[in-house]
């Protein structure tokens, strides 16, 4: 095995940039005293130990953070799914490291320097800088990327001499245990290991001679395998509180980059994803974003997402942005074979339909887009239903067999007759085809019993009427046709 550990010493200050670049001063602070700084404070003079107050007066636009160590968290957790793409096997190292085993990735990714140039370019494009440790043991990779010792070693054979001058600080233990060992003289790793067993272990603790062994082989070192969560959810905070859609604009698309990046590394898709808009006194704002087939085309997402921002009204400055996605669907692959075979624009038609529904989903809001279907009842009135849109199958079988008007009255209109013979705005109807007789319902309460006839006006309109077979046989206007 060959681990690789990436150790991000900035995660307090990079976890609060969003994965953007460094456009304002800022610092982060605990316990009263700063503790970093991303690289516009730092060139103002903003460094670790100074008072927040002194740094403040350094750089009156510099945003101010305290420390949050669950969004350290949710940040390396987010990387440590980013990782996947170059191995199967990541794990966690809290609070702040990754452990990537990448024995089986060398071939793939043409050998161990190309594979470490491809994470550092990737990290650097996330606004991300992580020291490199690599060692046949996950513990003692870790420890030369504490160290900053970036040269690998390959061999477990050469595990010692390259641990041996490395500083005790690079031992991942308690803070006083290290202190211990620096106030008994021991000021690099080969020192510890000269200590006699027994008595360090009496003194110290029984984790130093285990965590020694562990980084030498000497002791068995698993790993629990990262395992990311079925749904993606990021939160941006603003710079400054946005007043107007326009300054949300930067902030969605690198949600969106980031969540087409999440997806293209699982290779799924998603239908569904939630923006949420933050604000200091108020409910947040909900907009939901919804595709008609799984995608991951940011492009396309952006362009959609644009739409239903054109039609928003901001009633309160915004204070940070959350992406929420889920659930994820597997890419489905394509073949050519359908090509060969159907020759028609099937997929371009299939494709324009739903582009069509999403752009009115986008602009209108999805409650208002729908689609009549029609349903298994002989009622006209209770022959269809609203239904979100969605590609009807032409060779499915029609619930209903005979000719039906595209129009139904809300209410059938009763017509006035003569001898028994209707008429429509004082002219007599000719009726050209019926009966079709219906006489269903009688389980629900609401049975009818009619005779439904094709009828022409004297204008020349089709018409659909019907006689009552029960009770005063009154004729009724029930639709028109096209």
């Amino acid at each position: 095995m060959l681990w690789l550990c990436l150790h991000f010493r900035e995660l307090p200050v990079e976890c609060f940039s969003g994965g953007g670049a460094d456009a304002q001063p800022l610092f982060v602070s605990e316990a009263g005293r700063v503790i970093g700084a991303n690289r516009p404070a730092r060139r103002l003079g903003i460094r670790p130990g100074m008072l927040p107050t002194a740094a403040r007066a350094i750089s009156e636009a510099g945003l101010h953070r305290i420390r949050d160590p669950q969004r350290e968290r949710r940040t390396l957790e987010h990387l440590a799914t980013w990782a996947l793409q170059f191995t199967p096997r990541v794990s966690l190292q809290p609070p702040e490291g990754l452990l990537l085993e990448v024995a089986g990735s060398l071939h793939y990714f043409q050998g161990l320097e190309s594979l470490r140039q491809r994470i550092s370019a990737g990290l650097e494009q996330r606004g991300h800088r992580a020291g490199t440790g690599i060692a046949p043991t996950p513990t003692a990779a870790w420890m030369l990327a504490r160290a900053g010792d970036s040269t690998p070693v390959t061999t477990r054979a050469a595990l010692a001499d390259r641990l041996a001058p490395l500083p005790v600080h690079a031992l991942p233990l308690e803070k006083r245990v290290r202190d211990a060992l620096e106030g008994l003289g021991c000021e690099c790793v080969d020192a510890v290991r000269s200590l006699p067993s027994d008595g360090a272990t009496r003194r110290l603790g029984r984790p130093l001679l285990e965590t020694l062994q562990r980084a030498h082989g000497e002791r068995p070192d698993p790993r629990q395998n990262w395992q990311p969560p079925g749904q993606f959810e990021q939160l941006i905070d603003c710079p400054e509180a946005v007043a107007d859609v326009a300054g949300l604009h930067p902030l969605i698309q690198q949600l969106l980059d980031t969540l087409c990046s999440h997806l293209r590394e699982r290779d799924t898709a998603i239908m569904r994803l939630w923006f949420m808009l933050w604000h200091r006194d108020r409910d947040p704002t909900c907009l939901p974003v919804g595709v008609m087939s799984p995608t991951r085309d940011a492009s396309h997402l952006k362009w959609l997402v644009e739409r239903r921002f054109e039609r928003l009204e901001l009633t309160a400055d915004v204070t940070a942005v959350t992406l929420r996605a889920g659930r994820f669907h597997a890419m489905q692959a394509t073949s050519g074979a359908f090509d060969l075979l159907d020759r028609d624009d099937r997929p371009a038609r299939d494709a324009n339909w739903e582009a069509l529904i999403e752009t009115f989903d986008s602009r209108l809001g999805e409650e208002r887009v729908c689609m009549i279907t029609p349903m298994a009842e002989h009622r006209p009135e209770r022959a269809w239903a609203y239904r979100r849109p969605a590609r009807v199958d032409p060779s499915a079988p029609s619930p209903c067999t005979g000719a039906r008007p595209a129009w139904l009255l809300e209410r059938p209109l009763p017509l006035r007759s003569c001898q028994g013979r209707p008429q429509y705005h004082n002219a007599p109807l000719v009726l050209e085809t019926g009966p079709e007789r219906i006489e269903t319902g009688w389980w629900d309460g609401l049975d009818v019993t009619r005779d439904y006839y094709h009828a022409c006006t004297a204008e020349g309109r089709r018409v659909w009427i019907f006689r009552n077979r029960r009770g005063p046989r009154d004729w009724y206007l029930h639709g028109i046709f096209a």
